[in-house]
């Protein structure tokens, strides 16, 4: 009786043996059907969009050396490294006049600065956190110009009591504010509103002042409203604010898929609207990734740097810009004290 049963099992095992054998088999013709009909049609896709490129990209600057000019050149060195986020935020109250005058006053020409569009379609110079400390609540679009300009952006910040009382700005206010300066800086325009609407105020108050036009880098995370804005006034210089890749979820599952992405970043899009210069973060910066953007004639910047160490790293390194909260920290000041 027992070898019955021990036929049986020998049976039922040679079967499942042969199922699983077979299991693989038909696994493996499906996916190399597979691989054989897709490879081609994506080699050709990839090829139309290459082509279709060249028919649509933007001229990338209007003239370089306004480029250079803006960012300052090496002989300003220190001062040359850094560019102050929203005015250098940790220092006095953000996006405010009395940030960009301190800054300035410091002998530091790059300042960002963040811009969103109101209820009533005026661009002005905050952003969503901002106004939400000082007491309103929900996107700028949700607010008109009157409601904004009741709150004080200096009260919530630390430092805010060194400093006059100061409301939110509008895009105009700000340009006659800069004109005003002895030495004009250089601004960094982020736009925290990429709307149809904003694009278009944007571009017709730009084209209305032509002394801010020549001294502004307009930034956006959209890809399409930075074409769309260079479309309409070719002469505006631009700059993509890229991402982490570890916010996209499905660029953590794969190098090849990352790399993919980047070249696709590098040398498609960044072609196709024109972009002079791109933000990106510190921690997936290298010297490697710096040569790639610039082989593609645009220039990187990192953000967030704020530590002495950090800073002297992508000075000295690097030899990169980069975005900082904070001028305090700068090294040379560090190492005079």
């Amino acid at each position: 009786m027992w070898w019955r049963w021990g036929w049986l099992c020998l049976k039922m095992i040679y079967k499942l043996f042969c199922c699983t054998i077979s299991l693989v088999f038909f696994c493996f013709n499906v996916l190399w059907f597979f691989c054989n009909l897709a490879i081609p049609w994506c080699t050709l896709t990839l090829v139309a969009i290459c082509v279709a490129s060249k028919f649509v990209k933007l001229q990338r600057s209007p003239n370089e050396k306004r480029l250079l000019s803006l960012l300052n050149t090496p002989n300003d060195w220190p001062n040359y490294w850094p560019i102050a986020n929203r005015g250098a935020g940790y220092d006095a109250p953000e996006n405010s006049q009395a940030a960009v005058k301190k800054c300035l006053a410091r002998g530091y020409r790059n300042v960002l600065l963040d811009a969103g569009i109101t209820a009533c379609s005026e661009i002005v110079i905050a952003n969503r956190l901002t106004v939400e400390r000082a007491g309103l609540t929900g996107n700028l679009s949700h607010h008109t110009l009157h409601e904004l300009q009741q709150l004080s952006i200096t009260e919530q910040h630390p430092l805010g009591s060194q400093y006059d009382r100061e409301s939110v700005a509008t895009l105009k206010q700000l340009a006659d504010f800069l004109e005003e300066q002895n030495i004009p800086p250089t601004l960094f325009l982020h736009l925290q509103d990429t709307s149809a609407l904003m694009i278009d105020q944007l571009q017709k108050f730009m084209a209305a002042n032509e002394t801010f036009t020549q001294r502004t880098v307009v930034i956006s995370r959209s890809p399409l409203a930075i074409y769309q804005l260079r479309k309409l006034r070719p002469e505006i210089i631009c700059g993509l604010w890229h991402e982490s890749y570890l916010s996209l979820s499905i660029l953590k599952s794969s190098t090849l898929i990352t790399s993919i992405y980047g070249a696709i970043l590098r040398n498609i899009i960044a072609p196709v609207i024109g972009i002079s210069v791109v933000f990106l973060n510190k921690e997936e910066f290298n010297l490697h990734i710096g040569d790639l953007w610039r082989n593609v004639g645009v220039r990187p910047i990192v953000y967030m740097v704020n530590s002495p160490n950090e800073k002297r790293y992508f000075q000295k390194t690097m030899k990169t810009q980069y975005l900082t909260d904070s001028l305090r920290s700068e090294p040379h000041l560090l190492m005079k004290a």
